[in-house]
């Protein structure tokens, strides 16, 4: 049975067949690749009000956690997001704000499609699940870290745990995305997977940076969260490099030159490891190399809080 695929795009006219089409060519080059038979019907929303849409969705019967996932896609103006419902069938919302509809970059746009594309292949085959569970077992994990350390002042135990929580999921999202790209990439969507990153990244270096002396400042305003910004916010979008290097792709470079925001070096050296780590994934990777990653990231982080922590004595 063929994948039924419903299009819901704001944008109208001739713009708005164009897109319609980029969508269709991925699901053409999907459906030769992997025809699976739990993934029978897709809703497509390109959207420019991302609220109306995901009330659409939302329904008594919809978890709590899918609820939670749509309000960070609402709440951090992400470009896209997928949600499954083995009953309900399947949904993936793109963003029309985004700068790749505006340009009209056909190329990204089906790259970002294929991307939510891929998510959904993750969520069918339980690769979502292992992720989370890796994540809830990394969490518990941090108590256990948190005994072995001693109260550094400003970061409280309180706070220590939720920047912990929040770094580690941010983590587990990660690895995530490179499992996808990597799926995607090996569908054949190189290029406009690139052309996605390459548009996401232009201007950030202009428009991103963390200075040191303006993070020890936010901390002397009790502003923790300052940290936990800088921190993963390298380490997302150098993410955007880590597949393209796994697959020899020269085109890694270009990307991870723009990624390169600045930030203090302690972040930088700490993220290195992890990014190391993440080169090393693969589509089924093992749950010992994801439970790995997890608690470096969760290691490294604190390695930065202790230095910021030495700077404001």
């Amino acid at each position: 049975m063929s994948l039924q695929v419903e299009k819901h795009i704001e944008i109208k006219g001739k713009e708005g067949h164009k897109i319609a089409k980029a969508l269709s060519d991925v699901i053409k080059e999907f459906e030769i690749r992997d025809r699976i038979t739990k993934l029978k019907r897709i809703q497509v929303f390109v959207t420019k009000n991302p609220v109306k849409i995901c009330k659409k969705i939302i329904t008594a019967k919809t978890k709590l956690k899918v609820h939670g996932e749509i309000r960070e896609w609402i709440c951090d103006n992400a470009p896209s997001f997928s949600y499954w419902d083995s009953d309900k069938g399947s949904t993936i919302m793109l963003s029309a704000n985004e700068n790749i509809f505006k340009n009209k970059n056909y190329s990204a746009i089906k790259g970002l499609f294929a991307h939510e594309l891929m998510h959904l292949l993750a969520k069918v085959d339980g690769l979502d699940e292992k992720l989370n569970n890796e994540a809830d077992k990394a969490s518990k994990n941090i108590l256990i870290f948190l005994e072995k350390h001693k109260e550094t002042k400003p970061f409280t135990i309180d706070r220590l745990f939720v920047s912990l929580v929040r770094v580690t999921t941010t983590s587990s999202l990660l690895i995530k995305d490179i499992l996808v790209n990597s799926r995607a990439m090996s569908f054949g969507f190189d290029e406009e997977i690139y052309e996605n990153y390459k548009a996401t990244l232009t201007d950030v270096k202009k428009l991103i940076m963390f200075d040191e002396n303006d993070i020890i400042k936010a901390l002397k305003r009790n502003e923790k969260h300052v940290l936990d910004d800088a921190f993963l916010t390298y380490l997302g979008l150098n993410v955007s490099w880590i597949t393209f290097k796994m697959f020899h792709n020269m085109w890694y470079k270009e990307l991870q030159r723009m990624a390169n925001i600045k930030v203090p070096q302690i972040i930088k050296r700490n993220s290195k490891p992890i990014l190391n780590e993440m080169l090393n994934l693969r589509f089924a990777s093992k749950e010992k190399h994801i439970a790995k990653i997890l608690r470096l990231t969760q290691q490294n982080y604190f390695n930065i809080v202790q230095y910021f922590c030495k700077k404001l004595r």
